[in-house]
Order: structure tokens, then C-alpha cells, then sequence
């Protein structure tokens, strides 16, 4: 005897599980189901007829190894079951019965929602349960944990998020600010009304380049407009060169444009001391520097920068082999028509439109 229930046993508790004699097929078993008018056999069952049948097969041929092998089952397996069930009974055998899975809730109507909102914005200190309780007082049954749910898609699922709002609503209603009120309040450090109040300057490292050297890229940008200019110069960037790109690049196309340069704003790199920042007072315009280590006073060209850096060049040097300063700033200008002309930004200056929108406003007006 390889374990304490017979072969009897089990021959009579694998027929009672399948409904049916031992030694019909799957697919037989099938069909026997079929014509039968007992409780339809799941997939459970089957395996657990499976399972008695292995336990019987090992007994009956007196060698376990030959039994798995010709089953498909690993030994470890059958000792296993055996084990259920010699200690649980046929029971011990059976698959894991699994429940099925609960769907998806149904949808809020959406009056019910802004109910919801409507009662945590005007209690903002209570809870789920409280509003779940008011709302049940009103004739609407929704549960706590579907209310804090709704509430924290909403972002109001904690008492400071719905105190927040409050505050917000009141400051834009009737004036009435707390400390923490003006504290979160937005403020832009860097404004400029309409091009032309303000131009950030910078400098862009482009690469050493094989045949042409080390390359420099001076760039500006409009901060009401987001227009852009660049130009690349070899070797070191000297105050020289990028007041040249101020007066003979930038400055002309403010006025075709209609507009007048009054400011521009620079970290304190030495290429925008000395003969720069004479050249600024020469032509009138208010030269603001950035403070130390305050790179992000100066973000809108720097985030300029790295667009040009991410949709231009890293691209453009996986497509061509450049040779000279030339032909890379007739790549740099194609791509700055591009920018300017038809690449629509979505910020809060421009809201979908081409910086050559609002620059060009002046002109077109």
C-alpha cells in the first residue's frame, strides 16, 4: 500500500466527483455531462477528477514514477496531494475555489457629484462619513469610501486640500486673505507686458566639433512672445560678439516688428561686462543682471536652450555631418523658422500660438 485510502476509495469518491464511470475522456465526460440533467461541471471539478484519478493510477501500478510520468505530473505534486489527502479527504485535492471578480462600481450620475463637492467645500473640515450621513439625510445613498474616492480625483480628499479652495474663493470673492492664502498665491518674478520689455540673453556650449573647433551658441529670447534668435560663434564667446548679435541681429528685428528693445537680462558671465554693457548704455537699452547662482531668474532662455538642444541639434547631428560654421547656422536658422513661425506653444503667455503671432502683432495692427 503506498498510503492508507484504498483503491476502492478512490476509484468510488473520482466517480461520485465526475458524475460518471472512471475511464471516459475528457471529452466523452463532456458529453455525458451534456446529456445528463445534473449541475454543470466547471473546470475545478475536472482537475480535481484528474487529481483522484493520478492517486489511483499510483496505486493501482504500484510505482509513483511511472503514474506522474504518465500524467504529466511531477512527483513533488503527488506527494503533495497525497498528503492533502490522506490528512483532508477528497476535499483536500480540489482546486482553490475562486470567487468571481467584482466589476467596476457604477458611474455617479453627475448631479450626484457636484452634490458631493458642493456639501465638502461648504463643511471643508468633515469627513466622508459626515457628508455620506447628510447626503443619506437628503435622499442620496452613496457610501463613505465612494465620497472620499470621488473627492480625492477631485484633489479634495484632505481637509487642507478643501480649507485651500475655500480660501482661494474667498481672496477672489471679497478680498478676505489668510497668511497661508497670500503665501501660495502665484507670483511670476520675470514679466513683460508686450515684446520688446524684456529680452533674455545667455550663452549655449554647442560642442567641439571635428574640422570646425569648439562652438558657441548666443541665444535670446522675448519674454512676452517667446521669439527666438541664435547665432553660432567658433572659439570663445567675447562681450564683442554678443553685442554685435544684439545690435545687428536683435535689435533690427524689433523694429521691423514694431516694438522697441528697452531691457535685456544676462547672468554675470564676463561676456556680458565691459564692452556689452557699454554698448547697452550706448544704445539706450537697461542691462539686469541675474543674481548668483540664480540661473532660473533667467529660465526663459535657458528653457529655450534646451529646446534647441533637444528638438534641433541631437537630432540634426544623427542626420548630418557638419564641416563648417556655415552650415550649422543654416541648420540653427531653419529650425529657428520653424520655432518661431509654426511651432505652436501651449504656456500661459501664448496659449497655443506661434511666438510670430504676438510678435508681428504690432506690424499687423
Amino acid at each position: 500500500m503506498l498510503f492508507r485510502i484504498s483503491v476502492d476509495t478512490i476509484g468510488r469518491l473520482t466517480a461520485e466527483t465526475t458524475g460518471g464511470p472512471i475511464g471516459l475522456s475528457f471529452h466523452e465526460f463532456l458529453l455525458a455531462g451534456k446529456r445528463g440533467k445534473e449541475s454543470t461541471v466547471t473546470l475545478e471539478d475536472s482537475i480535481h477528477s484528474q487529481r483522484l484519478r493520478v492517486l489511483r493510477d499510483a496505486e493501482r501500478l504500484g510505482n509513483v514514477s511511472e503514474a506522474c510520468r504518465r500524467h504529466g505530473m511531477s512527483r513533488t505534486v503527488f506527494y503533495r496531494l497525497r498528503q492533502r489527502l490522506e490528512q483532508y479527504g477528497p476535499d483536500g485535492v480540489h482546486p482553490k475555489r475562486r470567487q468571481a471578480r467584482r466589476g467596476r462600481p457604477s458611474a455617479i450620475p453627475v448631479h450626484t457629484e457636484r452634490r458631493v463637492i458642493a456639501i465638502a467645500l461648504a463643511w471643508p473640515t468633515c469627513g466622508p462619513q459626515w457628508f455620506s450621513d447628510q447626503l443619506a439625510r437628503e435622499g442620496v445613498t452613496i457610501a463613505p469610501v465612494t465620497v472620499w474616492r470621488l473627492l480625492r480625483r477631485q484633489r479634495l480628499g484632505t481637509r487642507r486640500a478643501r480649507l485651500a479652495v475655500l480660501e482661494q474663493c474667498s481672496a477672489a470673492t471679497t478680498g478676505l486673505l489668510t497668511e497661508r492664502t497670500a503665501k501660495a498665491k502665484p507670483s511670476r518674478h520675470v514679466e513683460a507686458a508686450e515684446p520688446g520689455a524684456l529680452l533674455s540673453l545667455d550663452t549655449f556650449y554647442v560642442g567641439k566639433l571635428k574640422g570646425v573647433g569648439k562652438v558657441w551658441q548666443i541665444t535670446g529670447c522675448d519674454a512676452a512672445s517667446s521669439f527666438a534668435w541664435a547665432r553660432l560663434v567658433l572659439g570663445e564667446v567675447t562681450a564683442a560678439a554678443v553685442l554685435a548679435f544684439l545690435r545687428d541681429l536683435v535689435r533690427p528685428t524689433y523694429r521691423r516688428a514694431g516694438w522697441r528693445l528697452r531691457r535685456v537680462l544676462t547672468d554675470n558671465g564676463k561676456e556680458f561686462k565691459g564692452v556689452f554693457a557699454a554698448g547697452c548704455a550706448a544704445l539706450q537699452i537697461q542691462h539686469t543682471r541675474t543674481k548668483p547662482r540664480h540661473a532660473w531668474t533667467n529660465g526663459f532662455v535657458e528653457r529655450l536652450q534646451k529646446t534647441i538642444l533637444h528638438e534641433h541639434w541631437r537630432i540634426a547631428f544623427r542626420r548630418q555631418y557638419f564641416t563648417s560654421r556655415r552650415s550649422l547656422q543654416g541648420a540653427l536658422d531653419r529650425f529657428l523658422q520653424f520655432y518661431n513661425h509654426e511651432r505652436t506653444h501651449h504656456g500661459y503667455r501664448l496659449k497655443g500660438r506661434t511666438p510670430a503671432t504676438v510678435f508681428k502683432g504690432a506690424v499687423a495692427a
